[in-house]
């Protein structure tokens, strides 16, 4: 009977809603707490939770950060404007290819030296310097756009001189991150940067298609050399300030690049990942920028405004390939599986891209390769930098360079003449198998060993 009671009892209990419940009887979200209790909006903790990541934490690798943002912005612009310019002279693929040899030579030539010089002098001043040039070059480039004297000749003595500039820059600019920020944050510095640099290709291409339409194609050239102000001027904002810097070597030109080769050739571990670089640069990169304009164009047949939309697919896989970097496990063999992964990406990007003959049924096939490309180039660069001792650290950086950048004008002319020869779906099916031999044998072979956990250090006697 008492339990009788008690059930007729519960549906009259229920219906007179507390005071609580009645004031909050239109509110849809629960209370964080307390299970079933409205609430008018939906919680926000997660957003008090939130923090930047920690190297973005230090002034000033944010303000350089910033600056990179604003200024790779400005260099996709150009790369988008260029593409278009080279397409409107010639639709040669060994043309094509020339230009980027010309552009690559130089690194071949004196990208070691540019690894000297950034171990011996202030990297801030050449970087400063080397923006001053490139904006420089971006204005040359408008100038013969807007006044209509622009030839291929042109493109080719620009191309060498922006390559020669980039000899020296690029070493600089790697080895000037860890400047700024404190070693336990360099790799996911590094990552940010990646992600800097893959986040501007979505946004630049979308940049330079609405200063192309408004302005014309000078504009983006026009853009591109204001944005180089921006770095210079954060640069010259670190003057005074105290940051990570190594001592200069003490051996000559020549000895102190002696030095930073013989370091390498010791270490079996930077063998695999420089040659690991080379096979990135000789089979993908050509299919997946340099040539990329010229097979949407012949290959899938589409116009002029799948270039940019492609470029941007690109940057959108290349993005989340970086985020994909900066948000995963730091220990090294958690490094050495996204390698894996983004190499094995490659092939199947490759494979992917042979086969399509539509530009919408190209696109996963291209954001793949974005996303693999970054993955696996990012995660390299990341293993060397930590890698690499301080005092040697520009000249590592810049035998990483001409891996990547010395072989660039031979893989283009390989790649872009066998591609004129027998199509690039053969070529682009052919650079999938061997990168898919060639990147399994270094890793068996070399890489694996970068990825060992350090042993921990004896334990001391009491």
């Amino acid at each position: 009977m008492d339990d009788e009671s008690t059930l007729d009892a519960a549906p009259a209990a229920t219906a007179t809603p507390t005071p609580e419940v009645a004031q909050h009887r239109a509110m849809t979200a629960p209370v964080v707490g307390t299970p079933g209790t409205p609430r008018r909006f939906p919680s926000t903790r997660f957003l008090r939770d939130f923090r930047l990541p920690h190297a973005l934490q230090n002034p000033l690798y944010r303000r350089y950060w910033w600056s990179q943002f604003v200024s790779l912005s400005g260099t996709w612009m150009q790369n988008v404007g260029s593409s278009l310019v080279v397409l409107s002279l010639t639709t040669s693929a060994i043309a094509i290819g020339a230009i980027n040899v010309a552009a690559a030579l130089p690194l071949l030539l004196f990208g070691l030296a540019g690894g000297v010089m950034a171990d011996r002098y202030d990297r801030r001043r050449i970087l400063i310097l080397t923006q001053a040039l490139m904006s420089t070059y971006a204005l040359a480039f408008a100038w013969l756009i807007w006044s209509d004297t622009l030839e291929y000749w042109h493109i080719l003595v620009l191309a060498v001189l922006g390559g020669t500039t980039a000899a020296y820059e690029l070493p600089a600019s790697q080895a000037f991150v860890p400047e700024l920020v404190d070693r336990d944050d360099l790799p996911e510095a590094i990552a940010l940067n990646s992600a800097v640099f893959n986040a501007t290709r979505i946004v630049g291409p979308a940049f330079a298609a609405t200063a192309i339409a408004a302005f014309g194609l000078a504009s983006a050239f026009l853009l591109n050399a204001t944005t180089f102000l921006v770095v210079i001027w954060v640069l010259f904002s670190f003057r005074g300030l105290v940051v990570h810097r190594p001592k200069p070597p003490k051996q000559a030109g020549s000895s102190a690049l002696k030095v930073g080769l013989g370091y390498v050739r010791s270490r079996e571990d930077l063998i695999g990942l420089v040659l690991l670089t080379s096979v990135l640069s000789f089979l993908v990169f050509p299919n997946a920028i340099v040539l990329m304009p010229l097979y949407i164009k012949d290959v899938l047949g589409a116009d002029d405004s799948w270039v940019g939309i492609m470029l941007s697919v690109i940057g959108v896989g290349s993005l989340t390939g970086s985020f994909t970097l900066l948000r995963g496990n730091k220990l090294e063999h958690a490094a050495g599986k996204r390698l894996r992964i983004g190499l094995v990406g490659l092939v199947i990007g490759l494979a992917w891209l042979s086969v399509s003959r539509n530009a919408m049924v190209a696109i996963p096939g291209v954001a793949i390769l974005g996303f693999s490309f970054s993955l696996a180039n990012s995660q390299i660069q990341t293993r060397v930098q930590q890698i690499a001792p301080d005092e040697l650290r520009g000249r590592v950086l810049s035998i990483v360079s001409l891996a990547f950048n010395g072989v660039m004008p031979f893989s283009t002319i390989i790649v872009s003449g066998s591609a004129e020869a027998v199509g690039q779906p053969i070529v682009l099916a052919a650079c999938a198998v061997l990168v898919t031999f060639g990147s399994w044998y270094l890793w068996r072979r070399y890489a694996w060993q970068a990825f060992v956990p350090p042993e921990p250090p004896p334990a001391t006697a009491l």
